[in-house]
């Protein structure tokens, strides 16, 4: 059997009845009004409505929100503040090294002397350019003065650099002398200066060069077999001058490099200072007492730098107890000496 197809009669059937509801007739009676109404009727509701959007669409943000309200700025000004004035820096106090900024050194001092039983002279100076003094020098311990033995050989190289012609072999002596504090080599050096009346001439002069116009040269002695130079009278106080000096002369840089590299026999006391610059000497009085003495530059707890002299004297077959002195004394200067920061060079 044929399967049947849809009767083409349907469609037809509902069109007739939807043209026959009520709805229908009055929606083809609204557009007929409107198709055959005048043309200002129907453009001007048109208008009205498209009006509407545009004035509704303005209203909104790109992204569908209401715009936000517009701030109109007041008409009065608003002053603007004047800038309060950079404050003055107060310039660091500047105080005087006395006996009252280094008191308590100086107890240390003399607690040292009494637990070793041994004398100490300590100076101490602010570095200065060549020939000034910029801060007070300072001193501790029951001596002022001493012999400078094998120290003397600093300004002796000084004197040496002063020269126009100088020894072939400078950098060996000076590592012989002021490295490993040999005796002999100090001799060699001083030599080269000159005969009897030159040699102590031209260190003199180096002297005064560092406004030192007490300082002579020993030129004689009644030590059997000691160079006469090693019993020069050299105070702490001007020693400590000449060290801070030194640091600030350029031409002496050579000597103050050889004073960086010191062999480990002598570099006890202010060697053991990180970043010192030193020249230690040994030596013997008549009676057979044993004699320390160094020189250094140092830097303190603070960062400053500070030239320094010691000279420390022990019964005879003491030496040690002379270097652990020495070493106490190195330590409490490094931490409190204090008041030299107005030193430069």
């Amino acid at each position: 059997m044929a399967a049947s197809s849809p009767s083409p009669g349907r469609p037809r059937r509902a069109g007739r009845r939807i043209a026959a509801s009520p709805g229908y007739r009055r929606t083809r009676a609204g557009a007929r009004r409107i198709w055959y109404a005048p043309l200002p009727a129907v453009i001007v509701p048109m208008a009205l409505v498209l009006l509407t959007v545009i004035a509704f669409g303005a209203s909104r943000s790109a992204n569908g929100r209401p715009v936000a309200a517009e701030v109109t700025a007041s008409e009065t000004p608003t002053p603007t503040p004047s800038p309060s004035p950079r404050p003055t820096p107060v310039p660091r106090a500047t105080e005087p090294v006395t006996d009252v900024n280094l008191i308590g050194l100086r107890t240390q001092v003399d607690s040292i002397e009494s637990r070793y039983g041994v004398r100490i002279g300590l100076g101490v100076a602010g570095v200065a350019p060549v020939g000034q003094r910029l801060t007070a020098t300072w001193t501790a311990g029951s001596l002022t003065s001493g012999p400078a033995w094998g120290t003397l050989d600093v300004p002796i190289a000084a004197a040496v650099l002063d020269l126009d012609s100088m020894p072939s072999n400078l950098t060996y002596m000076l590592t012989k002398s002021i490295s490993e504090s040999s005796l002999s080599s100090d001799e060699a050096l001083y030599t080269f200066l000159g005969g009897a009346d030159d040699a102590p001439q031209a260190v003199n002069k180096v002297f005064q060069e560092f406004g030192d116009q007490v300082t002579t040269v020993a030129t004689s002695t009644d030590r059997q077999g000691i160079p006469a130079f090693t019993q020069t009278d050299w105070t702490v106080a001007s020693q400590s001058e000449f060290a801070g000096q030194l640091w600030c002369s350029s031409i002496d840089w050579y000597i103050i490099g050889r004073m960086q590299y010191v062999d480990d026999e002598h570099s006890y006391g202010f060697g053991n200072v990180v970043g010192s610059r030193i020249k230690t000497s040994e030596g013997t009085t008549a009676d057979g007492s044993v004699v320390l003495r160094q020189m250094a530059i140092i830097p303190t707890s603070t960062g400053e730098r500070v030239g320094a002299s010691l000279v420390v004297t022990a019964p005879a077959d003491q030496a040690d107890t002379a270097r652990e002195a020495a070493d106490a004394v190195a330590g409490q200067v490094y931490f409190a000496a204090l008041g030299f920061g107005d030193g430069h060079c």
